[in-house]
């Protein structure tokens, strides 16, 4: 029983690891990137050789193998939603009276706002653009729901070596 749960936690721990290394490898952060590569494929061959031994005597090794890899992508979708590495971008748009009311209000929190006008199926709109943490967009989205009549997008984004994103400061 004991080498079942020694191959269901060790895979889950390599799957996880590993969907966050795709997201961090996607994201540009290569270092990290390939010091989890070398964690992963050091704990996959170990499991996988566990596995492969006596497979045809034993093959609930397989099975926890199998369970193990679907709740692993699973446990790291978790882990790096938690984790929340990057950017984001949030765009706003909104009537202009409003936005301009919400441009105040974020720029006394400490966010950089972009705004520029527009034009939408009702007239004249202002667009208000944002480039944050991943891990502050729940906060944002707070400040946010005070507002009616908004159209909101969240989408992440890939800083390049240029330029800088400044920590804002905790909400007033």
């Amino acid at each position: 029983m004991l080498i079942y749960l020694a191959i269901f936690c060790a895979k889950l721990f390599e799957v996880a690891i590993t969907t966050v290394r795709v997201v961090l490898t996607n994201r540009g952060n290569r270092v990290v990137a390939a010091l989890l590569a070398t964690v992963e494929i050091t704990i996959w061959l170990i499991v996988a050789s566990n596995v492969l031994t006596g497979i045809t005597e034993d093959p609930l090794r397989a099975v926890a193998y199998g369970l193990a890899f679907a709740l692993g992508i699973f446990f790291g979708i978790a882990l790096e939603d938690k984790l929340a590495l990057g950017l984001s971008q949030i765009e706003v748009i909104a009537d202009c009276e409003v936005a301009g009311l919400i441009t105040k209000k974020l720029r006394d929190n400490s966010y950089g706002v972009t705004a520029y006008e527009c034009e939408g199926l009702e007239g004249k709109k202002t667009a208000l653009e944002l480039k944050i943490l991943r891990k502050d967009i729940p906060l944002t989205i707070e400040l946010l729901k005070e507002y009616e009549h908004l159209f909101v997008t969240v989408t992440d984004i890939r800083k390049l070596p240029i330029g800088s994103i400044g920590r804002r400061n905790i909400i007033k």
